[in-house]
């Protein structure tokens, strides 16, 4: 359907996309388009790492997502809340028996879910940085994890793998345990030997690797709520729970909007720094990791853009801006989509 015009409108951003996996040091990239259900445009360049012999990226590589991760879990959250197992305003105290509860309060799953609880837990430890609600804060999937596992007695994977990727016969999804051909190499400098990163299989670590393809999928899947070739893998309310804000009201409008951890392009909201690029239509959710890939979906065009690096290079600020990247490549993508209608 779109494919005699591809090559001159994604052309642009594949240029981009080359030019910024040199100025971060990335081996290799991918970069996948799908739109109205159909991957319309997909581009591979570069090997998964920079020693002799390497293997070429292509549609079966698997890149280490990172913070992507995130929205795997929010899913199974989402999930384990549409069944009756979790409420968004449970509290913290009434899982985390080993924490004071005096300092967790009235904090929720919500203000976990959202990253606003305000906490700093380490170790056996809490104590609060800033009020609930108030402010933005890092990610904890960790915690998330096992709130999950308390309540529904199965990990992340498990329901994950049951419930999404073996109904969708998705192969190239997991966490790694151990190393195979197919996955993507660390770049952490030039002059270090390239890493993979493994870990448990329960689902939280930062060991998850996916496609482009199937990271495409996975935005898909959201933007589709659930129905995938006319089959309703999960209830759309799920999605709709893990793709709308559930940020509290209270939260200040300088700050960003999160649903079950994915970024959500509000209008309202007016903060400094931010994920989302200009040019995103509001409604549009977004999830960015540490390798710089990202997964972009875009509603109000149908449409899922996912870029894939495998650099954990520090890039000097002179050479690259992380923010304007993101916005750049998302403007650029707004505007490619938009030659398609």
């Amino acid at each position: 359907m779109y494919t005699k015009i591809n090559k001159n409108i994604f052309g642009a951003i594949d240029s981009y996309n080359e030019g910024v996996q040199k100025q971060i040091s990335s081996s290799g990239s991918a970069f996948v388009i799908m739109k109205d259900n159909e991957i319309i445009h997909e581009w591979y360049s570069g090997t998964h790492h920079f020693e002799e012999g390497a293997r070429k990226i292509d549609g079966a590589s698997q890149f280490n997502v990172y913070s992507t991760r995130v929205t795997y879990v929010g899913l199974a959250l989402a999930l384990a809340v549409f069944e009756g197992y979790l409420n968004l305003d449970d509290r913290l105290c009434d899982f985390f028996n080993d924490l004071d509860s005096e300092t967790l309060g009235e904090t929720t799953i919500r203000h976990l879910l959202t990253r606003c609880t305000g906490l700093k837990i380490n170790g056996g430890k809490v104590s609060r940085i800033f009020n609930i609600g108030t402010n933005i804060e890092g990610k904890r999937p960790d915690l998330l994890a096992k709130i999950h596992e308390i309540s529904t007695g199965k990990t992340i994977s498990q329901v994950l793998k049951e419930r999404v990727f073996q109904p969708l016969n998705w192969s190239q999804t997991g966490w790694m345990t151990e190393g195979k051909s197919t996955l993507v190499c660390d770049i952490h400098s030039h002059i270090d030997y390239p890493t993979i990163r493994l870990g448990s299989r329960s689902g939280e670590d930062r060991n998850l690797y996916v496609s482009a393809r199937e990271l495409a999928y996975w935005g898909n899947l959201h933007l589709n709520k659930g129905l995938v070739n006319n089959k309703q893998v999960l209830a759309k309310e799920i999605f709709e729970l893990s793709t709308t804000i559930q940020s509290p009201s209270n939260l200040p409008k300088k700050h960003p909007k999160f649903g079950f951890l994915w970024w959500i392009k509000d209008s309202e909201t007016s903060c400094s720094y931010n994920e989302m690029s200009s040019e995103l239509p509001e409604g549009s959710f977004q999830i960015l990791g540490a390798s710089n890939c990202s997964c972009t979906v875009l509603p109000k065009y149908t449409t899922v853009a996912v870029r894939m690096y495998n650099s954990l290079c520090e890039t000097p600020k002179e050479h690259y801006s992380y923010l304007e990247d993101i916005n750049t490549y998302g403007n650029l993508v707004v505007s490619a989509i938009k030659e398609l209608h």
